[in-house]
């Protein structure tokens, strides 16, 4: 019997600051879970039920998250460090400030959530479902964006630096006031389909030039 997961799901209506380091909880149901400020570093939540759970400044660092439901869970200043996320469940879910950063989330489902001010750095979200979610001032620099749905999210302000845009969808983006300075495989049919504005740093070789302050061509 795995005592670890029946303590935690018996008691996850109170796991404030519960410790729960390297645990093995693969598919425990914590849903509506109250584990605010809880330790998972390094445990596996592996097809683990958080829906609905209260995460908020919780840490998941190096965890193994493969396939969890985080369906609008509320994260806010949680940290994801390191951990491994593919094919996680993330839609609706309020992750303002969460740290992702060289966290693995290929292949997730990240529709319509909050990540306003996220650290996603070094962050693997190729073949992810981003669309509509809400990253603006995210730190996405030097992330992997390969195959990735990005469609009307938005990246205002968001530092999206030397991240790759191999085959990234990006219809009806907002770019607006983002910089994609030494950003790889972006090409002027992805710009074009998104939002964009006169602060908006694209990168050099797309050779854009503004004509009017809401029109522009490129060379």
């Amino acid at each position: 019997m795995n005592t670890e997961k029946s303590r935690a799901e018996n008691s996850k209506k109170s796991l404030h600051n519960a410790d729960f380091t390297d645990a093995d909880l693969k598919e425990a149901n914590l849903s509506s879970g109250i584990l605010i400020e809880a330790c998972l570093k390094g445990a596996d939540l592996s097809e683990a039920d958080l829906c609905d759970a209260d995460i908020s400044s919780a840490s998941f660092e190096g965890a193994r998250l493969h396939r969890t439901l985080f369906h609008r869970c509320r994260g806010r200043d949680a940290n994801f460090t390191g951990a491994t996320l593919t094919q996680a469940n993330l839609v609706e879910a309020n992750l303002i400030g969460a740290d992702f950063s060289d966290a693995n989330l290929s292949e997730s489902n990240i529709e319509g959530a909050d990540l306003k001010n996220t650290k996603l750095k070094n962050s693997n979200l190729s073949d992810t479902n981003m669309t509509g979610a809400f990253l603006s001032n995210a730190d996405l620099s030097n992330a992997d964006f390969t195959n990735a749905d990005l469609i009307a999210t938005d990246l205002t302000n968001s530092d999206l630096t030397g991240s790759n845009f191999e085959n990234t969808y990006l219809n009806h983006a907002d770019l607006s006031g983002a910089n994609l300075k030494h950003t790889k495989n972006l090409t002027c049919e992805q710009i074009e389909t998104t939002f964009i504005t006169k602060d908006t740093i694209l990168p050099d070789n797309l050779g854009l030039k503004w004509i009017t302050d809401s029109e522009y061509e490129f060379d």
